[in-house]
């Protein structure tokens, strides 16, 4: 089984869902960052301290819910896509009721702990911000897998999880493929803070720029664990040691 070389077909073979994915995330990060700015620049000075943990929380549980959305549907556009005709859904009412759950639990996970990292670097606790980057680091890398193998698997139903996410651990030593491609995204987009200028507009736009890569890194990540999981289905019983090394 060439896993990267497969997901890179089915990438190329499902080329419009991949195109309605990557414009769907770029408007949604576009759009959070533009509303953080206009935060920035419209709230008084004198009531920014106050006033501006509140307008955040409110921008961050947004952010999630709306990302939420945008994979729940992409997500499952391209899902089918690679796995016609055997993984269907009813479009994009079904996949919200299926998957937001799911993604919204990641993705908020993700947002707060970003949140809380810079409330910590602006009150000048690097030691315990520098602490928390691994924790980030490492939720990073596990969401997406750990969110496309509960997709494929159907739904999130708590008392399936162990089961559904089987594949990941059954065929470890493919998984820690996606992972490692999930480390140099993060590490690609932790790198562009050294790029930035005093111009918003101008960061703004460079964000936005590297964004489109960074996002279809995520749609071949979530290739490569469709993949896994397809495998995984043609493969025998397993009742014993869950990893395949």
């Amino acid at each position: 089984m060439n896993l990267p070389t497969e997901a890179l077909r089915d990438l190329q073979r499902c080329g419009f869902a991949l195109f309605r994915y990557t414009v769907a995330l770029l408007l949604v990060l576009s759009s959070y960052r533009c509303i953080l700015f206009l935060i920035e620049m419209w709230l008084p000075q004198e009531t920014y301290t106050n006033a501006i943990a509140t307008a955040q929380l409110f921008a961050v549980l947004l952010f999630a819910a709306v990302i939420s959305m945008a994979q729940s549907v992409y997500f499952s556009l391209l899902g089918a896509a690679i796995d016609r005709p055997l993984w269907k859904y009813k479009g994009a009412k079904d996949a919200l009721r299926r998957f937001f759950v799911l993604w919204f639990i990641l993705n908020l996970l993700l947002v707060t702990l970003l949140d809380i990292q810079a409330r910590l670097m602006s009150a000048n606790l690097k030691d315990i911000a520098a602490f928390l980057e691994f924790v980030i680091l490492a939720v990073h890398v596990t969401a997406l897998p750990l969110g496309a193998c509960l997709m494929h698997w159907g739904s999130l139903q708590w008392n399936e999880v162990g089961e559904a996410l089987r594949p990941l651990f059954r065929l470890f030593s493919l998984t820690l493929f996606p992972i490692v491609i999930g480390f140099i995204q993060f590490t690609l987009a932790s790198s562009r803070v050294f790029a930035l200028t005093e111009n918003t507009l101008v960061n703004l736009i460079f964000f936005t720029i590297t964004d489109i890569p960074l996002v279809m890194i995520d749609a071949y990540i979530f290739a490569l664990i469709w993949r896994i999981c397809m495998h995984h289905r043609s493969l025998p019983p397993d009742t014993e040691n869950p990893f395949d090394f």
